[in-house]
């Protein structure tokens, strides 16, 4: 196998993760090459030097420059950008596998950052009772509206043994609270879950891939063969990517010595590489199922495609989001750097995973060659955008409103005040009537207003009736339309009940039980899981679908 040290896959979560595989890089241009683009770059120099000098009011020149060379890569993919020094550091978070900080995961709600999940086990911030959907007003004295999200995390995180001061606005409490943290390394986990799921199946929930992924999923195999698991399921759904290094180490579990795990391919010669694995599996035999959705990218398709390829195993739920362009970073200061796309990736196969459309340069010339590609045993298996499971499950469409309660974090909100005035429930608790009406209560208490698209078609046409002078019949009618409205979003609450119950059943699990009960829960009825569970406990359907049978 190549050398793959520093080399990326994917995007980043949580503001941590950004996307794409990456290689360091100061390889020197051609003295040629050098002057063509000098050349070329004259009639830019020259523009910014007469602007900077002739404008009518003062230029920032540094911001000046800055919007050219992000005017120019705006022309390209969504990953080729200018790093500076903020995201060039949380680049390095995520090669290190782990960070100063205090161990919370954070979110922008209610536009004010917030402690998104319980701050993770023996940290500082567990150990001072920081809670999961905390308020942080503060960091160090400074109002987290002034900071924004992205540097209220790094003012967060800083060097082990340093003090951080946060002020938090906790639900319930009247007065602010003031934490004086002792920052400490704080390792990133990739496993969120591991546990046996069925009298011979372990199931594990991998949601990034940093340094450390290849030996806590395999870790977390050996735990569960000691626990006679013989099938296993690995969950890369929503899992945005990572490390290239890391999808290796995970896809080697599985997978014969020597197999080809993904390869590169870009313009320059030096950018073709070929990975294999380069140990014996860990988990060699046994049925395997990799779960994936359409947020599963990059570093999760790598390890989907090779698994799919060499027919180690199954893959099942929604197509994955298709991200196969390769980028290199290059120095251009001590604080900033260059990320371009510099390649492509495929799987052993010979697919590429990305989606076509990515840029406006794009060479479409070879989209239509071949569409379709064989695996070991010549299943057929597709490319052009994604890795298309063997068995298709869609994630269910939720309707505009429950996304738009979502979307407000109505049901995090109201979990956060239930469970500070409620005494703890059994583990197994249901959701009531009289829960639901609760929230109801709540979403008035709070003035949670939904507008339905119509709505806002109605009230242009009422406003161009008034300003047209038109009779009062026709706002009588735009009036009764209104009220038909109204009376529909009645109809989808209703309609939503079994989601909103089930919402509020998760967000109530996390609360009082830790993220472990609430995924527990989550896969009681989550559709693919259980598609998972069942082909695995059928060798006959199993056998099926890897022979190509849907």
């Amino acid at each position: 196998m190549k050398t793959i040290k520093n080399t990326w896959v994917g995007m980043l979560a949580l503001s941590i993760f950004i996307g794409g595989v990456l290689v360091w890089t100061n390889a020197a241009n051609s003295d040629d090459l050098f002057a063509s683009i000098q050349n070329g770059l004259m009639p830019l120099v020259k523009v910014y030097q007469e602007v900077n000098r002739r404008y009518v009011d003062k230029v920032d020149s540094e911001k000046f420059l800055k919007a050219g060379i992000e005017g120019m890569l705006e022309t390209l993919d969504p990953y080729t950008n200018y790093v500076e020094r903020e995201e060039k550091e949380s680049l390095d978070m995520l090669t290190q596998g782990s960070y100063g900080g205090v161990g919370l995961i954070l979110m922008f709600r209610n536009n004010v950052v917030t402690v998104a999940e319980p701050p993770f086990p023996g940290t500082p911030a567990e150990r001072a009772g920081i809670r999961e959907g905390d308020q942080i007003i503060k960091v160090n004295g400074v109002p987290t509206k002034e900071l924004g999200f992205d540097k209220t995390s790094q003012n967060i995180r800083g060097p082990r043994g340093s003090e951080v001061t946060l002020t938090i606005q906790r639900e319930g409490e009247a007065k602010q609270i003031d934490f004086t943290l002792v920052r400490q390394q704080i390792r990133l986990e990739n496993v969120t879950y591991a546990g046996k799921v069925g009298d011979s199946i372990g199931y594990i929930l991998l949601t990034r891939f940093s340094r450390n992924a290849g030996s806590e999923v395999e870790a977390a195999i050996r735990k569960l063969k000691s626990q006679n698991c013989s099938s296993m399921i690995l969950d890369l759904r929503s899992n945005p990517g990572g490390m290239l290094e890391a999808a290796v180490d995970v896809a080697e579990l599985f997978l014969p010595k020597q197999s080809i795990i993904v390869s590169t391919r870009g313009r320059q010669q030096d950018m073709d590489q070929v990975f294999r694995s380069v140990r014996d599996p860990v988990f060699s035999e046994g049925r395997l199922v990799i779960l994936v959705n359409r947020s599963s990218a990059s570093a999760s398709e790598i390890v989907a495609g090779a698994v799919q390829d060499h027919d180690r195993g199954l893959v099942l739920g929604d197509t994955t989001f298709g991200k196969g362009l390769v980028q290199t970073v290059v120095p251009l200061t001590q604080s900033t750097a260059l990320k371009i796309t510099t390649s492509k990736y495929y799987t052993p196969s010979g697919r590429c995973i990305q989606r076509p459309g990515y840029s406006q340069w794009e060479d479409t010339t070879d989209l239509s060659k071949q569409m379709q590609f064989r695996t070991d045993k010549k299943r057929p298996v597709r490319a052009g955008g994604g890795i298309v499971p063997d068995a298709v499950i869609h994630d269910p469409e939720p309707t505009d409103l429950f996304y738009d309660m979502v979307r407000k974090s109505m049901f995090f909100n109201f979990a956060v005040q239930y469970a500070n005035s409620h005494t703890k429930p059994d583990s197994n608790f249901v959701v009531t009537d009289e829960m639901i009406q609760d929230f109801r209560k709540y979403l008035k208490q709070k003035s949670y207003g939904y507008k339905h698209p119509i709505e806002k078609v109605l009230a242009n046409f009422k406003n161009e009736a008034v300003r047209g002078g038109y009779q009062t019949d026709v706002l009588r009618d735009i009036q009764r339309l209104e009220d038909s409205v109204e009376k529909a979003k009645e109809d989808m609450f209703a309609n939503e009940y079994k989601n909103v119950k089930r919402a509020l059943r998760l967000e109530l699990a996390s609360k009082f039980f830790g993220s472990r009960r609430q995924i527990e829960m989550a896969l009681e009825d989550d559709a693919a899981f259980q598609r998972a569970m069942t082909v695995l406990e059928d060798r006959i359907a199993y056998n099926d679908l890897l022979g190509g049978k849907r």
